[in-house]
């Protein structure tokens, strides 16, 4: 989905673009990825489980890695290269990159609960419960159907440093399973673009964000 709740910050003498990304599952299938730890390391190989309709467990494929996030306000077992956050310039170039790239899976937010299948009520809604503690030897992550799962960009090295950028127009690009490793229907909803317009001067930027289907912020 498009960036949302975008908004500037100041902090030790730099700008900051603040916003949040919430990436769902418009599928058919919940995503299921579960991690298996290796011996006496903070590190798990990772693994996409496939089902069908009736939802029995058809396959399965390896999804890269699951690493220990020790940091406050984490705790918990993040699946690497699940979305990835990136700051165009106007001719679509790169900018600036977010420093956030490992994600805990779960439902933090109903999306569209009128496509098939969706799951109305899902078990995996918090991310204190739902990625594991550093002393299990696996962990599942879910995404539910019709669901998503919500992160706000507003810490430095997550947020787009927006200091030393002249003005001008800039997209909020947040992209879906970036690397690839999950398998999907189709990749061709993975990416969405948000506009914005920073000007202003170096001691009081502006922030302008055009609507996107009538929605503002």
């Amino acid at each position: 989905m498009p960036a949302w709740g975008i908004a500037l910050s100041q902090e030790d003498g730099k700008w900051y673009v603040n916003f949040g990304a919430t990436v769902w599952n418009a599928g058919t299938s919940p995503l299921v990825v579960d991690g298996f730890r290796r011996t006496g390391t903070d590190l798990m190989d990772a693994y996409q489980y496939f089902f069908d309709a009736h939802g029995k467990q058809v396959g399965s494929r390896p999804a890269g890695t699951m690493e220990w996030d020790d940091r406050e306000g984490h705790k918990h077992w993040h699946f690497t290269d699940f979305a990835q956050y990136t700051l165009l310039k106007s001719d679509k170039k790169l900018a600036v990159r977010s420093g956030k790239e490992a994600f805990c899976l779960a439902n933090t937010d109903a999306v569209d609960y009128t496509i098939a299948g969706a799951k109305w009520r899902p078990e995996n809604t918090s991310l204190e419960t739902s990625c594991g503690a550093n002393t299990v030897v696996a962990v599942r992550e879910v995404l539910d159907i019709g669901n998503g799962d919500t992160y706000t960009q507003d810490r430095p090295g997550q947020s787009f440093d927006i200091t030393n950028l002249p003005n001008g127009t800039y997209y909020i690009q947040v992209k879906a399973n970036p690397s690839n490793r999950l398998g999907e229907l189709t990749t061709g909803n993975n990416t969405a673009l948000r506009k914005i317009v920073l000007g202003g001067t170096a001691k009081k930027r502006t922030l302008t964000v055009p609507a996107v289907h009538g929605i503002k912020g």
